[in-house]
């Protein structure tokens, strides 16, 4: 197709906005023609302005986010966005917004998905059709009489999803749509997003982090940083940058990084794997399999400082709701002081119901929660609050001040700290998230994972005994992600106990040391990290799969589990062929 038969769905001719009378560029002179039924990804870190251009897509800028902008967004060609309201292109342009729960309003699940449909005026018929298709498609069928907002973070934004797939927008844009569903559910949401696209010719824009189950869907990627287009093309094209854009804090597939290194110290490869199977097509003939088979297993990652002191101590723990849902059944757990432990298992699993019991933000129905000898039911919030800081899945369910600063400090006042440690205290915590330039601001103003990195800092503060981070990384690029993990990390190395649920099989691979697999409100595996990523069956029955590089690893023959990029890195160039024959 030449350049002058392509419909362009979404055009942006040297697109700029600076938020604010005096504030700066975050988008700078960007240029995209998005083809008609293609799908873009756009892919960069934490503030790169992203979801600036998502929001101008649609129109809520200029028209409801104020300040200036140059350039140009047209929608099929003749809609400009400066001219159209956002209720006007609403009906071309569908937006699933970074969090979900600022989209839910409807007081059931059903209603909220039939919404949008009703409100455009779709036959009934058509809307009952569709209503069932996409309950079942995003897993909300036994969750459609129930309120959005009691639902888990991933179930919100499977709902928030299905509301706008409802009234078939020709025109999606999706601004990081599986940041809280699990691997599975966001394998499932990506293919129908481009089902959608190749079918019914939906043009699709769409904001990830992710990118390992990304890259055979997309038709064009773009990395953006600081407001500009740093590269674009193919997925295979791009990702021949891979060092680099890793290196700016994208998290990019394993096995392409892998492959990378590799060739950086000599193997012959010709192009990057961009994922497990085209990896073991690649490596397999480079790789000695009997010399990798006597690769001995990584050592520890780091000083193990659990002991054999009990500091939380759960037995036949049951929850059910008030609607009446039982959401941890009979549950039995010990976590020792000093243990970095991952809580996994899929949306809906219990994760967050069975921690929110260690700070008494919920009572047993039946069984017992003992936390540093604190019985959960009878202790103050005061105590529960020094002893166990909670980070929460959406920082916007945490945050309640309108200053960053006094956020911080919120915690450390209602305790009774005296003024001078108070601000001590949110200075230092202020300092190792680096938000110390945003102590000024109003947090409900910042960005998804500013917003994150305050919820994280105004927990520090407290300096609990237990820090447990509900999906830390939400809205984080892979660069802030890690520097939430390390964080935990230099706290657990002064014996802080560590309890983390996430989606993220890298980051728990990488950093936990055992692993609680939950499934239907039960824990069907508790086990070290490296058994509990070999173990297929409770991953599967979880909805979760290992990272890339403990599957590339099996298929080529290794016994053990690699964890992260560097131990199959080098456990692969001590069993090189062409380092033992001589080459």
């Amino acid at each position: 197709m030449s350049d002058e038969d392509k419909v362009y769905a979404l055009r942006c001719d040297n697109f700029a906005f600076a938020y604010g009378d005096e504030g700066e560029d975050v988008v700078k002179d960007v240029s995209i023609n998005l083809v008609k039924g293609h799908i873009l990804l756009i892919t960069g870190p934490s503030g790169a302005g992203k979801t600036t251009i998502c929001r101008a897509a649609n129109g809520l800028i200029p028209h409801e986010f104020k300040g200036k902008m140059r350039g140009q967004i047209t929608v099929h060609e003749k809609y400009n966005s400066r001219k159209y309201s956002v209720s006007s292109l609403s009906k071309l342009v569908g937006l699933l917004q970074q969090d979900p729960d600022t989209q839910l309003f409807n007081p059931s699940v059903e209603e909220e998905i039939v919404f949008g449909a009703c409100n455009y005026g779709l036959p009934a018929n058509a809307i009952r059709q569709r209503t069932e298709y996409l309950l079942e498609l995003t897993r909300l069928v036994a969750h459609r009489r129930k309120n959005p907002h009691n639902l888990s973070g991933g179930q919100q934004q499977s709902c928030a999803l299905a509301s706008i797939l409802s009234f078939e927008p020709p025109i999606l844009i999706l601004d990081e749509p599986t940041s809280n569903i699990d691997p599975i559910g966001s394998r499932e949401v990506l293919m129908l997003v481009a089902q959608l696209a190749r079918e019914e010719k939906r043009t699709t824009l769409l904001i990830e982090h992710k990118l390992e189950e990304l890259v055979h869907l997309v038709d064009e990627m773009i990395v953006i940083d600081q407001g500009k287009i740093l590269y674009r093309g193919t997925v295979r094209s791009v990702l021949e940058h891979v060092e680099y854009i890793d290196s700016v804090g994208l998290s990019v597939p394993q096995t392409t990084l892998l492959a990378a290194q590799l060739r950086k110290v000599g193997w012959s490869i010709d192009n990057l794997p961009l994922d497990v199977d085209e990896a073991i097509t690649t490596l397999a003939p480079l790789v000695d399999h009997e010399a990798l088979k006597r690769q001995p297993e990584p050592p520890p990652r780091r000083i193990q400082h659990h002991d054999e002191n009990v500091i939380v101590d759960i037995r036949q723990l049951t929850h059910t709701y008030k609607d009446g849902t039982t959401a941890l059944h009979d549950l039995s757990l010990k976590v020792q002081r000093g243990e970095f432990i991952a809580i996994l298992g899929q949306n809906g699993s219990g994760k967050t119901t069975l921690v929110k019991h260690l700070n008494g933000l919920l009572k047993p129905t039946s069984g017992s929660v003992m936390v540093a000898g604190l019985d959960t039911r009878k202790a103050s919030i005061d105590q529960m609050a020094m002893t166990v800081g909670y980070i929460f899945q959406n920082p916007d369910t945490q945050i309640c001040k309108m200053k960053v600063y006094d956020e911080l400090a919120f915690g450390l006042k209602n305790v009774g700290l005296p003024a001078a440690e108070v601000a001590q205290r949110v200075k230092l915590a202020a300092e190792e998230l680096e938000i110390t330039h945003l102590l000024d601001k109003n947090p409900f103003l910042l960005s998804m994972g500013e917003k994150q990195r305050i919820a994280v800092a105004s927990v520090l503060a407290m300096r609990p005994s237990i820090l447990i981070l509900d999906e830390p990384t939400t809205g984080q690029d892979f660069k802030r992600a890690k520097e939430i993990m390390d964080l935990a990390v230099r706290l657990h190395d002064t014996g802080q106990t560590i309890l983390v649920i996430t989606h993220d099989m890298n980051l728990a691979a990488q950093y936990c040391d055992r692993v609680v697999i939950m499934a239907d409100g039960k824990i069907i595996l508790d086990a070290p990290v490296r058994e509990a990523f070999q173990n297929r069956a409770a991953l599967s029955a979880s909805s979760l799969h290992p990272p890339q590089v403990t599957m590339l690893g099996r298929a080529l023959g290794y016994p053990g589990a690699w964890l992260t990029v560097d131990e199959a890195f080098v456990a692969l160039k001590n069993a090189w062929i062409g380092a033992n024959h001589g080459a």
